[in-house]
């Protein structure tokens, strides 16, 4: 079961660890670009909503026991699941391989001696799968087989779903009080220049800037304003500001999203990034 996995993931480590240097170096041709932009916006969808769980944590007052980022991505996992769709299905697979490539390419899987706010990409990408097959296992048992799972640990996913599906569902019940008007949510996609053009315009064509912005106001009544906002920050990033009540996404952050994908599609010789794992892609 592990060993084509285990195969991809050995080449992995030792390719893309070489090309953070140069991502978004390389021309792309029409199909690679489309499926890489479509996986970036992929998981630029699972990061809103893991920016949108800080916001409601800041200002529903949600409690977290544990580390607020860790309990920020089961939230946001629990959300694209309970969409129930296949688009957000694949959405959150593709989030899944994102991480993966993340920590292999930066190195950001590896636990070492620092205890940061966030839990290596590696294993977050892998919570996100348990709780994927731990939600559905006939929906996602071969995603879990795909990322060599032990039918074991798969089977007690089940109980980590459950706690937090639970969890969820009381936390919303008892903190969302839906006869506050809310403030609303402005969207704005700041213009930007030069190679990072086609990112933003990627991004904003995705549309899921502004579905995760009309979701917030529709299902989140909230006192105060919240303000989206897409912009050229000089890192890739993407964060909420308690201050200001803000989510910003870097279009940074799509650009290489973009690039580490098209990587991955020219290692492997696919049309997608990541394992064959049985979803119907679209526009292929």
């Amino acid at each position: 079961m592990a060993t084509g996995w285990v195969r991809i993931f050995v080449v992995l480590t030792a390719m893309l660890a070489m090309v953070v240097s140069g991502v978004g170096a390389e021309p792309m041709g029409k199909k690679t670009r489309a499926a890489a932009q479509r996986f970036a916006a992929n998981y630029s969808l699972f990061v809103l909503y893991h920016e949108v769980a800080h916001l409601l944590i800041d200002q529903l007052d949600f409690p977290v026991l544990g580390r607020e980022e860790d309990a920020a991505d089961n939230m946001a996992t629990w959300t694209m699941l309970n969409a129930g769709t296949p688009e957000s299905h694949e959405a959150l697979a593709d989030a899944a391989y994102g991480w993966l490539l993340s920590g292999i390419a930066y190195g950001s899987g590896i636990i070492n001696g620092d205890y940061g706010a966030h839990t290596p990409d590696q294993q977050r990408s892998y919570q996100i799968v348990c709780l994927m097959v731990g939600s559905d296992d006939r929906a996602f048992r071969n995603l879990a087989n795909e990322y060599a799972l032990e039918r074991e640990r798969q089977d007690s996913c089940f109980w980590d779903y459950k706690l937090i599906d639970r969890s969820m569902r009381t936390i919303i019940d008892s903190h969302v009080d839906k006869k506050v008007q809310s403030g609303g949510v402005e969207v704005t996609y700041h213009d930007v220049s030069g190679r990072l053009r086609t990112a933003a315009d990627a991004f904003r064509k995705s549309g899921v800037f502004d579905r995760v912005a009309a979701e917030v106001e529709r299902q989140y009544p909230l006192r105060r304003r919240v303000a989206f906002n897409a912009k050229r920050c000089g890192e890739p990033n993407a964060f909420y500001d308690p201050m200001t009540v803000e989510i910003i996404f870097c279009y940074e952050l799509m650009d290489e999203l973009i690039a580490l994908a098209a990587k991955d599609m020219k290692l492997k010789g696919g049309l997608h990034p990541g394992p064959d794992l049985g979803f119907s892609r679209r526009n292929q």
